[in-house]
């Protein structure tokens, strides 16, 4: 850890920021790497003579922030996390919970995003992206032919446009989009809603397998369209119960 973190001086201000800012360079710059064993509060505190309390703030805040892991146990500690999307899905869900964006919000992020997306995932596709919308489309038909339409299914193709892209910050990106998006409806669709939806992923697929982008982002629009009016709908349906 000397070697890593040695040479930095602790200024004015508050110890516990100046130590995670510190502790995340350290992160930054290679010195950790995702799975390695973080050095426990005492021998921060030590390295830097500030109080276990402070250190323990900083690993705290480090914590919260998604870039490391607390274990317990006798190979307990703490650890530098894997990258992953689940702490980005946690803050998009807070701030749509928490933080006053709205569903039109997102739907509206949505709207700018995707066609630019679904243009890119058409140029970069590979048979194995293909192979997985194919998949995911004979699950969603499955559903609907069996008359139980599954929202979480049919959202998930979206994600799968996203990963044709073929850029990892994009693909953890649209997944804390989807998740969001779960929760906004998280009633079973109905039946002429899932069908509508179907044979859009449907209409994006084609559009991706043929590289046809723009023809995809004209459709993407077009579904974007349909969902700001199914939001609408059940925020009146909401307003009603309330």
């Amino acid at each position: 850890m000397e070697t890593a973190l040695q040479n930095r001086t602790i200024h004015k201000g508050r110890i516990s920021d100046q130590i995670k800012t510190i502790l995340k360079q350290a992160i930054l710059d290679g010195h950790f790497k995702p799975g390695d064993k973080f050095p426990p509060e005492i021998e921060i505190a030590q390295q830097y003579n500030v109080s276990k309390v402070s250190a323990r703030e900083a690993l705290r805040g480090m914590e919260a922030e998604g870039l490391i892991l607390k274990k317990r146990g006798i190979f307990g500690g703490s650890f530098v996390a894997e990258p992953g999307s689940e702490k980005m899905a946690d803050a998009v869900i807070n701030s749509y919970l928490f933080g006053g964006i709205t569903a039109t919000d997102l739907s509206e992020f949505r709207r700018v995003l995707e066609p630019q997306l679904i243009r890119l995932a058409a140029e970069r596709r590979t048979d194995e992206d293909l192979s997985a919308m194919e998949h995911c489309l004979e699950e969603i038909e499955a559903c609907i032919r069996e008359g139980q339409p599954d929202q979480t299914t049919a959202i998930h193709f979206h994600c799968l446009i996203a990963n044709a892209c073929h850029n990892p910050f994009i693909s953890s990106l649209m997944a804390a989009m989807v998740s969001v998006f779960q929760k906004v409806l998280a009633k079973t669709p109905e039946y002429g809603n899932a069908v509508k939806d179907f044979e859009y992923n449907r209409r994006f697929f084609e559009c991706i397998r043929q590289r046809d982008g723009e023809g995809g982002a004209l459709v993407m629009k077009e579904h974007f369209d349909t969902l700001d009016e199914l939001i609408k709908e059940n925020m009146s349906r909401t307003d009603k119960q309330e």
